[in-house]
């Protein structure tokens, strides 16, 4: 059960937590540095990969199931908290 656990927490909560990583990462480099959108999409695509990859790797390497879960839904919840606060930023 528990590798079946942290299996699921890896993909599934890997994939969301990249997703809101990369979503206020981008909204970041578009709001704040200036870079076109096109350019932060294609940013964000690249960084994507190797967070995903992080995140699956850190997950099945540390040994509390429970600090990966905790961590990862706080830096969840941290980012999409930014890109909510970016978005209301005036254009």
């Amino acid at each position: 059960m528990k590798i079946f656990a942290r299996t699921a927490l890896a993909i599934v909560g890997g994939y969301v937590g990249t997703s809101a990583i990369i979503a206020a990462l981008a909204m970041i480099a578009v709001a704040m540095v200036g870079m076109e959108r096109s350019e932060a999409a294609t940013l964000g695509a690249m960084l994507g990969f190797v967070i995903y990859l992080g995140v699956m790797i850190w997950s099945f390497a540390e040994p509390a199931l429970i600090r990966v879960t905790l961590w990862l839904g706080a830096v969840t919840a941290l980012s999409l908290t930014l890109v909510l606060l970016l978005s209301r930023l005036p254009s």
